[in-house]
C-alpha cells in the first residue's frame, strides 16, 4: 500500500513538472523566445503565426505574433532595413499597435534598444478590457521580412514580475 502511494505521488509530481516546463519557440531562423509553458499555436493562412499562453491562474498572458511582410505586403528585407533608419517607421509601428488595443490605451513608456543586431521598440501600455485595467508590455522588431511582436499582458496584481522579466530576457536575436 505504501509503495503504491509513493508511486502515485511520484507520477503526479512528474506529470506536473512535465506539464509546466518552459518551451523555447523558434520565431524565425534568427529569433527565438522561451515561454513559461508550451503555448498554443495558430497559423493564420500566410497572414501570421500566433503563439499564445494564458496562465492557469489568469494573472497574465504571453504572446508572440510573427507576420511575413514579404508575403503580405510584398516588402523585401532590404526595404524593411532601410525603413527602420527613419523615426517615422518607429512612430508608425507604435501607433499601429496602440490603435489595435483601442482608444482608451495609454502609452506609459516607450524606448528603443538593441538586442543582438536588431533595434527593438519596447512599449509599456495601459488599457481596459471588459472593465478591467491591464498593463501590456510589447517588444516589436523586424527580422528580415518578418514583423515580430512579443507581448505580455498583466491581467492582475498578483502576476509574477520575475516570470515577465524571464520571458523578455529569453529573447534571442542573432545576426
Amino acid at each position: 500500500m505504501t509503495k503504491s502511494l509513493f508511486i502515485s505521488i511520484f507520477l503526479s509530481l512528474f506529470s506536473f513538472a512535465a506539464f509546466s516546463q518552459e518551451s523555447q519557440i523558434q520565431l524565425t531562423e534568427k529569433a527565438s523566445i522561451t515561454f513559461p509553458e508550451k503555448p498554443d499555436v495558430r497559423n493564420m493562412q500566410d497572414i501570421a503565426t500566433v503563439y499564445s499562453l494564458k496562465l492557469a491562474d489568469s494573472s497574465a498572458n504571453f504572446f508572440a505574433i510573427i507576420q511575413d511582410l514579404g508575403k503580405n505586403n510584398g516588402l523585401t528585407a532590404d526595404q524593411l532595413k532601410s525603413a527602420q533608419t527613419g523615426p517615422d517607421f518607429w512612430l508608425q509601428l507604435e501607433s499601429s499597435f496602440v490603435a489595435q488595443l483601442g482608444a482608451e490605451t495609454q502609452v506609459l513608456t516607450r524606448e528603443r534598444k538593441k538586442i543582438g543586431a536588431n533595434e527593438v521598440l519596447i512599449l509599456v501600455l495601459s488599457t481596459m478590457r471588459n472593465g478591467n485595467k491591464m498593463e501590456v508590455t510589447s517588444y516589436v522588431f523586424i527580422a528580415g521580412v518578418y514583423s515580430i511582436n512579443i507581448i505580455y499582458n498583466k491581467r492582475s496584481d498578483n502576476a509574477s514580475v520575475d516570470m515577465k522579466n524571464k520571458f523578455f530576457n529569453s529573447l534571442i536575436i542573432t545576426l
